[in-house]
């Protein structure tokens, strides 16, 4: 019988001592639920002219291996460039973009995958919050305007039970490719626009 105990008692220690390395090997988790608040910068090509530079902040919600995240970005090109279509005053061209991803977060590993889609226009840092609403109700020229899809892929390395460090790589296509007037000539956007980011992510895993 003290045999039998022993035995059992082995058994479940070497368990709990296999789910607390899992748990701690800092990749790992077992929780069903995560989610956190990311803050990156953005790097891209193909949907302003020359080389696109911006930032983003994002909010996400994990269960089990799948995820959703919603986030609000500002793109802008490297050189200074002006809006001058008529529909306003002349404006520093920069975007702003809505984007929502949904897709696979291994609990495993800190490999992600995603599809995502997106609207924006161009406009003002202070107008961000308005760029559904503006696109919604028609007050956005369509040369004005950015909508996409696209996928994309990343790594979530720990720092921490809350901190990871966060690089992701997509793709876009717009769905419009309408001609948008600048100070320097016509611009179109690309038929396939790239995007790297590197940022911060605080939250549960």
């Amino acid at each position: 019988m003290k045999g039998i105990v022993l035995g059992l008692v082995l058994v479940a220690g070497s368990a709990a001592a296999e789910k607390i390395d899992n748990n701690h090997n800092g990749i790992a988790t077992t929780d069903r639920w995560g989610g956190g608040i990311r803050l990156t910068g953005l790097s891209g090509i193909g949907a302003l002219p020359g080389v696109n530079v911006g930032g983003e902040v994002a909010g996400q919600v994990r269960r089990d291996d799948y995820f959703v995240e919603l986030a609000l970005g500002r793109w802008k090109p490297e050189d200074r460039h002006m809006v001058e279509d008529g529909a306003t005053a002349p404006i520093p061209l920069a975007m702003n973009v809505w984007t929502a991803r949904g897709g696979f977060a291994s609990m495993r590993m800190p490999l992600r995958g995603w599809l995502l889609a997106e609207v924006g226009d161009i406009s003002g840092a202070k107008q961000m919050p308005g760029v559904v609403s503006r696109m919604v109700m028609g007050d956005t020229p369509s040369a004005r305007r950015w909508t996409a899809v696209g996928a994309g892929v990343g790594v979530a390395w720990p720092m921490s039970d809350q901190a990871r460090l966060v690089g992701n790589l997509e793709v876009a296509v717009p769905l419009t490719r309408d001609t948008l007037m600048l100070d320097t000539g016509a611009f179109e956007p690309d038929p396939i626009t790239a995007r790297y980011s590197i940022g911060l992510e605080v939250g549960w895993r």
